[in-house]
């Protein structure tokens, strides 16, 4: 009998294969099927093929033939231009993500030896584990990198990554200073310093870091972007580069993108009643769902859950998005080109002539990308997108002040989730207290009649929970562990529906919403200190 596990891998290649198709359809190129797939010819290095996702598999009379996962990829369109460049003629394929590991895998290991400096970081799974067991705290891994030598940059960069990485860090800084260089850490969405570095690490850091992102090593004084790829035994971390000029040096900021950080909507914190509205608006047909929030606050995360939720063989998923940030599977992801004329706008419009049945943009910046959008969920498209809100009730006046009208609004528009992040409380090292007077007062009238929505009394003297200052081993001496979002969902009931019509400001929609079934962020806030989840003082930092 065959193993069911190979039947699913059967399953699994075929669908990338189909999608494969689908994309060389899109892009009016020839598809090339996983079994004729050729051998790579190293005329670019492996570091190039991974970054850019393109093998060179044929030269001959300076003509080469190259094989791609997406041509319309920003890394992918400058190899080929390099390329077009250097040879008469560059015909290209595309191929499936599987067939492009393949083919990468093949390739010989190299090194640049002119510098020493090797083409990819590898961490191994017990360098992971061995610094989980460590559970040494961010104040401790300054000694660690200490005893490197001030020359040995690799070493630095592989430590760097294994503990930001072994930590659930999201993003590494380099800074440089009048005497020195600054190395910072975000965890949670918050910056430790990690240690101080000399010039001369900082100089061979930046060298490093320049050759692994495919950046120019001679310039200094213009900002550069870049990505690569930390290798781990079960999954590829991505690393977006940027590095910016400053008045001691070229500052280095580097963008963890795991994809162990991509979570379920179950995962996300919501609460069971409000979990309940937006998987009801997940079953509607067709309808545009946005995430409101600044910069950090998750939104992305919180699609990537709906579309996963969504994501089935009988369901055409295409995403246009700038850049992509998480690979996901069985679903087209497409990338905003400029310099190809690829943007929201034209981009939605060949999205559509590819007839899915859910679409996102990652962000709607104006009416460019914001009618088509709301077009797209008229013409009965589920279409998902991340708005520039303070709260939920701003995401009308946002979009018409874009220049929406407000009936296209009214008819287009699903629900909007505004959210944040904060942080949750360390469960091992976490100290108990007793809600205040003052606070009980507080909270109850923020509170309201929150007890009509969901069942939650706030009781004299409840038990709350604030965060260790000097913590402990489990959150690396922070007093937090992991992040929980806070919400509120604002769904288009016909009530509402009216009001945008008005064109209402925001203090307007908020106080209609206060009529309605509507439970704000501050409140969801409150009800996880209640339950021990987070502390006051973060529902502060963050909410204010």
């Amino acid at each position: 009998m065959n193993d069911p596990q190979d039947k699913i891998k059967d399953v699994q290649a075929q669908q990338e294969e189909r999608l494969a198709q689908e994309i060389a359809a899109l892009n009016e190129l020839p598809y090339i099927h996983l079994s004729q797939a050729h051998k790579p010819l190293p005329l670019i290095t492996r570091l190039e093929a991974q970054t850019a996702e393109a093998v060179v598999t044929e030269l001959k009379n300076k003509t080469i033939a190259v094989v791609v996962r997406n041509p319309k990829h920003d890394t992918t369109q400058k190899l080929l231009q390099a390329l077009r460049n250097k040879y008469n003629k560059v015909n290209v394929s595309v191929v499936s993500d599987l067939a492009l590991k393949l083919l990468i895998k093949k390739y010989p290991k190299e090194v640049l030896k002119e510098t020493g400096i090797s083409e990819e970081i590898e961490i191994t799974d017990t360098a992971i584990k061995n610094f989980d067991k460590e559970k040494i705290s961010i104040h401790e891994l300054e000694e660690k990198i200490k005893k490197i030598s001030s020359s040995d940059a690799s070493m630095a960069l592989e430590i760097l990554f294994q503990a930001s990485i072994g930590f659930g860090a999201t993003d590494i800084h380099i800074e440089p200073q009048s005497e020195n260089t600054v190395v910072r850490i975000k965890l949670d969405g918050i910056l430790y310093e990690i240690t101080k570095i000399d010039q001369h690490l900082h100089g061979l850091l930046l060298s490093r870091i320049k050759l692994l992102s495919g950046l120019k090593l001679n310039i200094h004084n213009e900002s550069q972007e870049g990505n690569f790829s930390v290798n781990l035994p079960n999954r590829e971390v991505e690393i977006r580069t940027s590095i910016l000029p400053s008045q001691y040096g070229e500052d280095i900021a580097l963008r963890i993108l795991d994809p162990n950080s991509i979570v379920s909507l179950e995962e996300l914190g919501l609460r069971k009643d409000l979990l309940s509205i937006l998987k009801k608006h997940l079953s509607y047909p067709q309808g545009l769902i946005l995430a409101t929030g600044p910069t950090g606050s998750g939104k992305t995360t919180t699609l990537y859950a709906c579309l996963n939720v969504l994501k089935a063989e009988s369901t055409k998923i295409i995403t246009i998005e700038d850049p992509i940030e998480y690979k996901l599977e069985g679903i087209t992801q497409t990338e905003v080109n400029k310099d190809d004329d690829y943007t929201f706008s034209s981009g939605l419009r060949a999205i559509l002539r590819q007839d899915p049945d859910a679409l996102m943009l990652s962000e709607l910046r104006d009416l460019d990308s914001t009618d088509p959008a709301l077009q797209a969920a008229l013409a009965g498209k589920k279409v998902f997108s991340t708005l520039h809100t303070i709260d939920a009730a701003g995401t009308s006046a946002r979009l018409i002040d874009m220049g929406a009208d407000p009936a296209t609004v009214s008819s287009a528009l699903s629900a909007a989730i505004s959210q944040r992040l904060v942080r949750k409380l360390c469960k091992k090292c976490k100290k108990s207290t007793n809600l205040t007077d003052l606070e009980y007062q507080n909270f109850t009238e923020i509170l309201g009649d929150l007890k009509n929505v969901i069942e939650f009394n706030v009781p004299k003297g409840a038990i709350i929970y604030e965060a260790d200052n000097k913590g402990c081993t489990e959150c690396s001496g922070t007093g937090y562990a992991g992040r929980t979002g806070v919400f509120e969902i604002m769904s288009a009931t016909e009530g509402i529906k009216k009001q945008i019509l008005e064109n209402p400001s925001e203090e307007e929609m908020r106080d209609f919403l206060k009529q309605e079934d509507f439970t704000t962020m501050m409140q969801d806030a409150i009800v996880k200190v209640l339950q021990g989840i987070t502390s006051i003082s973060e529902i502060k930092r963050v909410l204010g």
